[in-house]
């Protein structure tokens, strides 16, 4: 007997797995995170009553629906533990060749800056401020989502804009920011604290996370001058052997390898210089990046 043929359901979840994946790590700054839950909910529809599929109008914006409003409960879940974290949490970098090239309308949303942002927003807040800002979600269709009222939506995405600040602000050309990471890498390399200073907004913020597995900064670094004499003095006391250059959550990133352990560098930047460094070197959180990291532009 022929087996029977997959629901038009399980179709679809198949055919939006990586979106649906970047979703809901939108949502939650971890790559096995999100997988758990986009499988749960393909687990969800392969058990859905055939009368309640057959009430589905649109797969897609219903698939949307249930990654999101799983996502939420997961991200309730962890963020109780991300308070009690050692040092600064900072999401999952995660290999560009992972996320689909249409994973969200505004891919922006997927920089690691943004989302180390978005952990300032309880989850409805984060899942409002996500489809909205990154698939294009009216506050009507966000709202039926979230099961609240249109006027909440536009509340919780008022409050968050307000909160977030910089966040929708545009990355800077590809080149421009590999530029400026070389820079950054030759003045480190030479201890050149003013020339490293130069390449630095003054009111640059640096977050590293080592996540009790290697040392880093327990509390942000602030401040041109500090944050530079801070990287040169990581520099000296265990000096990088070797760095490379990849694509990390849609915007450039160094690779940076030292005895013992290796460090992702990436910074947001604006008039030419960077404005937020992020230094994610917990060994746990550097398993999705692919072998797609080459040498610095001469």
């Amino acid at each position: 007997m022929p087996e029977a043929a997959p629901s038009p359901g399980v179709e679809q979840w198949h055919a939006q797995r990586g979106q649906l994946t970047a979703l809901a790590y939108s949502m939650l700054g971890q790559w096995a995170q999100a997988e758990d839950v986009v499988s749960a909910v393909g687990e969800q529809i392969l058990s859905m009553d055939p009368a309640t599929a057959t009430g589905v109008r649109r797969w897609e914006g219903y698939l949307r629906a249930l990654t999101t409003r799983r996502a939420i409960d997961a991200l309730r879940s962890v963020q109780q533990q991300r308070t009690e974290y050692v040092g600064t949490w900072l999401p999952e970098p995660v290999d560009q060749a992972l996320l689909p090239e249409d994973a969200v309308a505004n891919e922006s949303m997927l920089r690691l800056g943004v989302l180390f942002l978005l952990e300032e927003l309880s989850a409805p807040a984060r899942a409002a401020y996500v489809l909205h800002h990154g698939l294009g979600y009216s506050s009507s269709q966000i709202a039926n989502v979230l099961a609240v009222k249109p006027a909440a939506v536009r509340q919780m995405l008022s409050r968050a804009a307000r909160k977030l600040g910089r966040a929708q602000a545009p990355q800077r050309e590809e080149a421009e920011v590999k530029g400026l990471l070389a820079r950054i890498v030759q003045a480190i390399e030479r201890a050149d604290v003013p020339e490293l200073v130069a390449l630095l907004d003054a009111q640059v913020v640096l977050h590293s996370d080592g996540g009790g597995q290697v040392r880093a900064a327990l509390n942000p670094v602030s401040g041109a001058d500090r944050v530079a004499r801070f990287l040169i003095g990581v520099q000296r006391k265990n000096p990088v052997g070797n760095v490379s250059l990849g694509q990390v959550n849609g915007a450039p990133a160094l690779l940076m390898e030292r005895e013992g352990r290796t460090d992702l560098l990436t910074v947001d930047m604006a008039a030419g210089a960077a404005t937020r460094i992020l230094l994610i070197a917990n060994p746990q959180k550097l398993g999705h990046l692919g072998a797609a990291f080459g040498p610095l532009p001469g």
